[in-house]
């Protein structure tokens, strides 16, 4: 089934031109049993929860395929897998105070790599706690991989998938900075 001019229009508008034929190519697997205008609406909904990410259109048309209900679930109750990083101390490393560096982690956030992290303060192995936003687990360890502590294996980074709702946010809730 070819692509309606919506979908097409759409992919143009949110792709860089060098990933739209195989978006285009990947969207065109999904219509099987479904209407022109029944496939439209996946296509859409797909590109409108992608994140402009090709292997995420991916991931949409295969559920899709499997159930295009999925599809509207996650459009309606939007989801994210985020990475919790548990900082840990290598084991046998005696090498007194190790901790990640301040401009690795403004790297992270710039990058948009990090949600928040921090340490922990008690007298346990683990270190601290940090969210990540990447998409695999694989891109947390690149990301942190970057830090000297955790490049010399002093430290290291034990990650676990958390699914939660997309778009988490962290701040100072605003009742705290009015002030009188």
């Amino acid at each position: 089934m070819e692509l309606s001019t919506r979908v097409t229009a759409a992919i143009e508008k949110h792709f860089p031109e060098a990933e739209r034929a195989e978006v285009a190519r990947v969207l065109s697997d999904y219509y099987e049993g479904a209407t022109r205008e029944g496939a439209e609406r996946i296509h859409l909904t797909i590109l409108r929860i992608s994140r402009k990410d090709v292997n995420r259109v991916r991931m949409l048309v295969d559920m899709a395929k499997h159930d295009y209900r999925d599809v509207i679930m996650a459009e309606s109750h939007p989801s994210r897998t985020y990475w919790v990083g548990l900082l840990r101390r290598s084991p046998g490393d005696l090498g007194g105070f190790a901790h990640l560096r301040p401009e690795s982690l403004e790297k992270w956030k710039e990058a948009g790599a990090i949600v928040i992290g921090g340490m922990c303060l008690d007298d346990s192995d683990l270190l601290g706690v940090y969210i990540f936003t990447v998409d695999s687990v694989e891109e947390a360890y690149a990301v942190a991989s970057t830090d000297p502590a955790i490049e010399s294996g002093r430290l290291y980074f034990e990650f676990h998938p958390w699914l939660t709702a997309d778009g988490l946010q962290v701040g100072v809730p605003k009742e705290f900075l009015d002030v009188e």
